[in-house]
């Protein structure tokens, strides 16, 4: 079996109008199928998750939304389209993809901002959420546990991570062959990584992720297929233990 990281693309997408550099742009739009006729693997990936979190959604008590990592903004437009009633930020810590999503997927109910995932606080602010979005984001982070403590610190108690990052790996890798990631998690590592952070993982290989069908039809009706291991994920129960360091 070839390696499962050939389902993201190797290749980052450079806009030349805008000279934003950026893993993936929506070139063909943000209709799936046309992703699924060319074959588009990353496209298709990368759009697929969104049009999952369009189902998941209304199942959450969500009226503020972060999208952390949006790139250039497709996802974070899709989510406000949906819930022209729902508050949705678009956060990342590239200005070119900031200036390029507001130029290109602005909607009242949407807002575009630098944000550093790391240095929340400073950059994003003290805002608690209702639903965060890291698609494919952590894979590409140093300093992950800070990444993780700062969702379950900006997460509302009843609120809920909708997540993904590669895991196809039987051991964790370290070193990725893709100079862009930092590490690529086996789904073993990844679960244990997560359970440290939510008491509650629905998972795709246990049946019991909202909404699995979605990935099941790609795969069963088309020649693009997901591989359905920790992946996606949507997380509950954010742990936040007391400590008596830490100023109030």
């Amino acid at each position: 079996m070839k390696r499962l990281l050939e389902l993201f693309s190797r290749k980052k997408t450079v806009d030349k109008s805008s000279n934003l550099d950026e893993h993936f742009i929506p070139v063909f739009g943000l209709d799936l199928e046309q992703y699924i006729k060319r074959g588009d693997l990353s496209g298709v990936h990368h759009l697929i998750r969104y049009i999952w979190a369009l189902r998941v959604l209304p199942d959450l008590p969500a009226m503020n939304i972060i999208d952390i990592a949006c790139g250039a903004g497709y996802g974070s437009y899709l989510i406000a389209k949906g819930f022209p009633n729902v508050y949705v930020i678009g956060c990342d810590y590239d200005q070119g993809a900031i200036h390029y999503a507001r130029k290109n997927y602005s909607l009242p109910n949407l807002e575009y901002k630098f944000g550093d995932g790391i240095r929340w606080k400073e950059t994003i602010g003290n805002t608690i959420f209702d639903c965060i979005i890291s698609f494919d984001t952590i894979e590409h982070v140093s300093h992950r546990e800070i990444l993780m403590q700062n969702f379950v610190e900006h997460l509302h108690k009843n609120g809920s991570l909708l997540f993904s990052t590669p895991c196809a790996n039987i051991d964790t890798v370290l070193q990725p062959e893709w100079m862009y990631h930092k590490i690529e998690y086996s789904a073993a590592s990844l679960y244990d990584f997560l359970r440290r952070y939510f008491n509650t993982i629905l998972r795709p290989d246990d049946n019991t992720l909202p909404y699995r069908d979605i990935f099941d039809q790609l795969n069963k009706n088309t020649k693009v297929s997901y591989y359905l291991k920790m992946n996606p994920v949507l997380c509950r129960d954010p742990i936040v233990g007391a400590n008596p360091y830490k100023e109030t």
